[in-house]
Parts: C-alpha cells; structure tokens; sequence
C-alpha cells in the first residue's frame, strides 16, 4: 500500500516546490517523479529551454540520473505498475499553469496589465490570463479557456480587449491592445518563428491587420518586425492615439543562434509596471521616428472608433502619453470665478504617486499642486483651501467648492464615484465611478463601481446614487505608470484675436524636457495632449507640423490662426536645432512667456550638450515674431535640473518676457538626501516661489516640485549604470515628500 500512494506524495511534492519557487518546469516533472519513486534524495532540476516540450527525449540524462541512485534493486522497484503510476501522476501537473516558462513575457508588462484590465470587463471566452498569450503553444494551452488554437489565443486577447475598451471609449486601452498584438511570442529558440493565426478571425480589422513581432535573430527579422511596427503605428493613428507609441512593441537585440537556452538577450520581471524591457532599455526599436510619420501620413481617424471624450478615464494613463487634457478655464458663471486658477477638478485611478491602491489626485497640479490621497477629502480641502489662499476666486466659487466638498464627502469613501461628484458641482461630467477601487494589497474591492451623477453645467448638486454591489469589479489600470507625469496646467483656451482662432482646439504650446517617452535624452511634445495628440520628438519640426496640420484636418482654426502657426514653425525650425529655445520661440507667437532655453540639452547618452541653454525670446502677445538671439556657448552647461518626466516645471510659465523671476530669498528646500544630486533649491519670488526658473504659487508644491525633479534625475542616473537602483531613488523621494511641512 505504501508503494501504492507514493507518486502521489511524490507529485504533490513537485507541484508545491514547482508552485513555489518557479525552478520546475513541465518537461522534467516526469524525470523528477521517476526518480522520486526510487527514494533518491535527489532532485533533477532542468530548465525547459534545455529539455525541449518532453523529457522522453532525453533518456541519456535519465538513465545516468538512474545509475547516480543507492539502490541495489532498481529494476524491482520500478515495476510497470510504478513506472505507469509516474507517468499518471506526473502528467497531471502538465496542466500547471507555471508562469516563467518563457524568460521574457512580462517585458513589456504595462501592456499585459492594460491588456487584461480591459479584458476582464467582458470576457465570453474565458481567457485565463493576458500573459498566456505570449508563451509558446504548450504553456498557452494552459490558458486558452474556450479558444481551440494556441496560435491565436495572442489575437483573441487583444480583439477582446480592443472591443471592450472601444466600448468604454478608452483609446488608450485600445492602443494598448494593438501594441499587445504586436508582442514577440516565444518560439522556444534563438532564431525560430511563431505560427500566425489561421483559424480565428478577429472582429476588429485594426488587430487583424496586425501579426506578432518574430524573435531578432530569425531570418529577414529587421524588415519583418519593422513592417509590424509602421502597421501598429497606422493602427494607432487610426484610433486617434499616438504613433509613436508602435515603437514600444519592439523586441530585444537579436540573440546567439547557438545559444542552447533559448533566453538570448531577455529580461523577465513582473514587477515591473512599466515593463524591464522598457526601463532597463533593452528594447530595439524597430523604425525611426521620421518612418512613423511617414507611414500613418494621410491615416484619418476611423468614425467608429472610440472618440476623446472618455479621456476622462485616462487622464495620464501610460507614462508615454504625457499630460491630461487641459481642465476648463476658470470663468465666471453660476459655478463662479475661479481668479487665476483652473476650474477644479479631481481624477481617480491606480499608479498616482507609485501607488498599488487607487487614489485621488487633483487633475491640474499646476493650480494645485498636491500629490495623491486614498480619501477625497484630503484633496478637496487642499483645491478648495487655494481658492481662498492663492487662486483669488470669487464668494460664489468657494461656495461651489464647500457645496462639491460635502457631496463628495457623503459619497461611498475611496470610490470613483467621489470624484464624479465633486467633479459634477462644476459642470464637469467624468465616469471614474466605473474604475473599480483597488486596495493597497493590488485587490479589487467588490461592489465599488457603477452609481449614476447628475451633472448641471452652472454648478447645481451633482446628486449620486449608491453603486450597485459587485457591478463591474474589474480594475482598470488605465491610469498606471504615471508616477510623476503630472498633468501641466491648463494651455490658454482658444481666442479669435491678433493670432487667430483656433476652433476646438486650444491655442498650440510645446515643452521641452527629458523623460517624455521614457526618453534618456531631451526631446519636445505638445502640451495639450487633447488638441495636439502626438508623442515626443528630438526635432521640433516633427512636432510644429504635426501642430499645424492639426490646425486644418481636425480644429477648425481660421486661416489667421493658421499663419501664425506657420511662422512660428519657421522661426522654431531657423533657431539652434534640439535646444529648449526652439519651443520658446515656437510659444511667443501664440503670446506664450517659457523658459524652455534654460534647460540643457541631453543627448541620447544622457551627456549635457554643451552651449544648449541661454539666449532670449521676445514675446509678443497678438502673434508678433518671436526673435530669438542664439545661446552663448556653454551657459549653464549642467542647466539639467528642471528636465522633469511630465515637463511640468516649466510648463505654461507666464515668465515675463526676456528675463526670469527674480529671487528675493534663500533656500527653502531642507531635504539633505543627495543620491543621484541634490534636489534643486526653492527660493522666494516671483508669484511666491521659484525653482529653476518656474514659478510656484504655494511653497509645498514648489518643494514638492523640487522632489519630483531630483527624483527624475536619480532615475535617469541610475538607469545609466550609476550604481545605485530605481527604488533606492523611489525611497529618496518619498522621504524628500515626507520633509515638506
């Protein structure tokens, strides 16, 4: 009887070592429980990019594991009845769904969590997991759930994905699920091919256009995975997302065909949100910038797809997309005036501030400028405590805040719908009560979505109704990855004036910085993402002629506004190539005071380029040339601080013209901790403070600005082999923010 139950033993023993410590694989849990039923204390251990899908392949190394045993009667012991009882045991944990088999499928891991966001809100085919489309056919089949071909289980999740987040409207999720579609599978080998899929057909023409990218090394793999690419990017653009976002499907550099492995030049980390390939720049872009552009030219956007007016779900959702969409102006209504400040409004999403929960966060931190909070009304006291403190708002704006403040209060805590509420009281409609709340262990809460809101546009009671219980639990992690990409503030609105009227769209201003698109060097990127929705770029031509073509295909600008765009692309393009003074001088036709010359430029070692800052620029406020006088060689050679990820610094700063705020004061910022530099001073002047240049109104934000940007350059330093980790620089920040009082 005892030699009866043993596989038994034996196999649960595999599984809860395999399901553990992740060293098993399928291919040697036969060997391993062979070996177990002989009583060795040994346990063979052998990866599956060795053994192949079978380890009945590989009797030399089985038998010399037998011969390794102490036992003088071997063949006794393993009598057919034994041997067929292995065999039963073992197979059965075929079935484990063993996640690392493949040594990159969670490399590009922001894209398998929005993948699987949008995928779980409906999901007939019961698809087990966004991930299971990127292993190879044995460990896929794991998780196919009603689809029949591993070969298309990869399709299936992102057809499913791009349906459910059309549905919702979220274009980024969209984008998200053509990018996913065009991830490299793992074929099992340096060099070898995926199949396509032949049997399914996806509902979706964007994704059927789209094939995976094929492994680097395999034969004519540059201009296999470059025409994936520049069709990702037609794709993208056709759902009205960024292009440029195509490039992140890219792969590895190519591999040794003789390495026996099968890992070739891979990374492998669930735990990176962003994804290791991104962050530890390992991927190889498959096309230039000029090529993407090239290919999506002439690709309208198609009339079913999902339009913009979901961004309110996906405000800084993915690290590459930049700023939120400009919040309406203040003005002076029933609501009432808001002084220099933004009309309030709040966001609700995972990733704000790093965090695993879902959190609250003003939406233009410029007007105010406070960092996450899991209760609301941490960030409604702060919004409506600066009315009163910095805004100059008006009795019946304070009203309107104090009025959105108790409603939102009243709501369900921690849940979408509180922002829908307080968004509501000033005409603003957003649908976060959909985002299903997450708790600080990454656990979606049940029953926190759904409710309805009542919005009225002159700032009436946005009325709730509770949610209902478990509708639409799934989170969304539209929002994730936007650790420091804070929204900038809100571009000027669209005037009939001396430089024209630009329609729907907001008047054309663009920002300089490191870190857009996870870039290490400087690069240039429209401010407002809504109007202008185009990813960064080193040449600001790129960027002007994107801005004023967009004039004429999609906003409605009148031929005055379209004029003064394309003098200001002149005059941009005629200044020192790739130097922040190019955005300056492109931002003061349209009356625009920024100070993007004094950043340094960095190229694409991540080296300052010396003689890149200075010179000045005369703004003039109806559309009047921009002069600019060139920068005087090596100004400000290490000008690198204020190059922050969401180029929120200098973003929108009404410097007046030709010369920056002067200090009146000493450093305020206390923060001693120095890894990777210290963060920049904070000193007083200005509308209050000043840090690099910008101005800041209330001292907490101008300290935590500073935090955010000696963040920014700890990150980008210890990306560049500094010695030191990411999270070292993470731990930095948090204790930076910590000091602020």
């Amino acid at each position: 009887m005892e030699d009866l139950f043993r596989p038994f033993y034996c196999v649960r023993f595999l599984r809860e070592r395999a399901l553990k410590d992740e060293l098993l694989f399928q291919s040697s849990l036969v060997l391993n429980s062979l070996l177990c039923l002989c009583q060795s204390r040994q346990v063979l251990v052998v990866s599956s990019y060795q053994l192949g899908s079978w380890s009945f392949l590989f009797a030399p190394t089985f038998i010399r594991n037998l011969v390794l045993l102490d036992n003088t009667h071997l063949f006794n012991m393993l009598s057919y009845k034994t041997v067929l009882l292995a065999l039963l045991f073992s197979s059965s944990s075929l079935a484990l769904p063993i996640r690392r088999e493949v040594p990159q499928e969670h490399s590009h891991e922001k894209f398998l969590r929005s993948v699987q966001a949008s995928l779980v809100k409906n999901n007939p085919a019961g698809i087990v997991d966004s991930v299971f489309g990127l292993l190879g056919n044995a460990a896929a089949s794991q998780g196919l759930g009603k689809i029949a071909d591993p070969d298309c289980l990869q399709q299936a999740t992102a057809d499913q994905a791009f349906t459910n987040a059309k549905a919702a409207g979220d274009i980024q999720g969209q984008v998200d699920a053509l990018i996913y579609r065009g991830l490299e599978r793992n074929s099992g080998k340096v060099g070898a091919t995926t199949a396509a899929c032949k049997s399914i057909k996806a509902v979706n023409p964007e994704i059927a256009a789209i094939s995976q990218h094929q492994d680097p090394a395999s034969p004519n793999a540059a201009a296999v995975n470059k025409a994936i690419t520049l069709e990702i990017a037609k794709q993208i653009a056709s759902v009205g997302g960024n292009p440029l976002d195509a490039l992140q499907a890219g792969t590895f550099a190519p591999g040794n065909l003789n390495d026996n492995t099968g890992k070739g030049n891979t990374c492998d980390d669930a735990n990176d949100a962003v994804g290791c390939i991104i962050s530890q720049n390992l991927l190889v872009e498959d096309a230039s910038e000029a090529e993407i552009q090239a290919a999506v030219a002439g690709v309208s956007k198609n009339a079913g797809s999902a339009n913009n007016n979901g961004n309110q779900n996906n405000n800084g959702s993915n690290a590459n997309n930049g700023a939120a969409a400009a919040p309406p102006a203040a003005s002076s209504s029933n609501i009432g005036n808001f002084g220099k400040c933004s009309v309030p409004q709040i966001e609700f999403g995972v990733g704000f501030d790093n965090r695993k929960e879902t959190s609250f966060q003003p939406v233009d931190k410029q007007s105010f400028n406070h960092g996450s909070a899991q209760a609301i009304k941490i960030i409604t006291q702060f919004i409506c405590d600066t009315l009163t403190n910095s805004c100059g708002a008006d009795a019946t704006a304070k009203a309107t805040c104090a009025k959105a403040q108790a409603a939102a209060d009243a709501a369900p805590p921690k849940t979408g719908i509180d922002a829908d509420i307080f968004n509501g009281f000033f005409g603003i409609s957003t649908n976060f009560r959909n985002i299903a709340a997450v708790d600080d262990q990454g656990r979606v809460v049940a029953g926190s979505t759904g409710g309805q809101v009542s919005v009225a546009p002159t700032g009436g009671a946005g009325q709730a109704q509770a949610p209902p219980a478990n509708n639409n639990n799934a989170a969304s992690n539209n929002n994730q990855g936007n650790q420091n990409n804070n929204a900038v503030a809100a571009p000027p609105a669209a005037s009939s004036s001396g430089i024209g009227n630009f329609g729907k769209c907001s008047v054309p201003q663009i920002e300089f910085g490191v870190g857009f698109d996870n870039r290490k060097e400087t690069s240039f990127q429209p401010v407002d993402k809504k109007s202008f929705n185009h990813g960064s770029a080193q040449a600001i031509k790129i960027i002007t002629q994107f801005i004023c073509d967009t004039l004429t295909n999609s906003c409605g600008a009148d031929a005055t506004a379209k004029a003064t765009c394309a003098k200001a692309q002149a005059a941009a393009d005629a200044a020192p190539p790739k130097t922040g003074i190019d955005a300056d001088i492109f931002n003061s036709f349209f009356g625009i005071s920024t100070n993007f010359r004094n950043i340094a430029a960095i190229d694409d070692q991540g080296r300052v380029v010396a003689g890149s800052t200075g010179g000045q620029v005369s703004v003039a406020p109806t559309g009047g040339a921009g002069q600019a006088q060139a920068p005087p060689a090596n100004t400000n050679k290490g000008g690198n601080g204020n190059a922050n990820k969401g180029g929120n610094g200098n973003a929108a700063s009404q410097a007046p013209a030709n010369s920056a705020p002067a200090a009146t004061g000493g450093n305020v910022q206390t923060f001693t901790g120095n890894l990777g530099g210290a963060a920049p001073p904070v000193v007083p002047g200005g509308k209050g403070f000043i840090i690099n240049g910008s101005e800041f109104i209330n001292k907490a934000g101008a300290l935590g600005r500073s935090c955010d940007i000696q963040h920014n350059a700890c990150a980008n330093a210890a990306n560049s082999g500094a010695g030191f980790s990411v999270s070292a620089c993470d731990a930095q920040n948090t204790q930076c923010h910590n000091a602020i009082n």
